[in-house]
């Protein structure tokens, strides 16, 4: 589902938005493997480890993009 306006320019477009068919699917298949960590969207990991590796470099981006989204940039 998009946003209003619904073009490429949102933020949450950057990396594509998954169906919710696409996303039960990968539950299903997490389920199936007993994987600890199911993560539908394959660009999800990489946003993960850059989170924890620094994480106050990752709050000041999530800042940055509230800003942004709320018209305060």
């Amino acid at each position: 589902m998009l946003r209003a306006g619904g073009g490429q320019e949102q933020p949450q477009n950057l990396d594509g938005v998954l169906s919710p068919d696409d996303v039960a699917e990968a539950v299903v298949k997490g389920l199936e493997a007993e994987s600890f960590l199911i993560l539908p969207h394959q660009i999800v990991l990489t946003y993960m480890q850059r989170k924890t590796a620094d994480y106050d470099r990752w709050l000041g981006g999530m800042r940055r993009l509230r800003a942004k989204v709320l018209g305060r940039a």
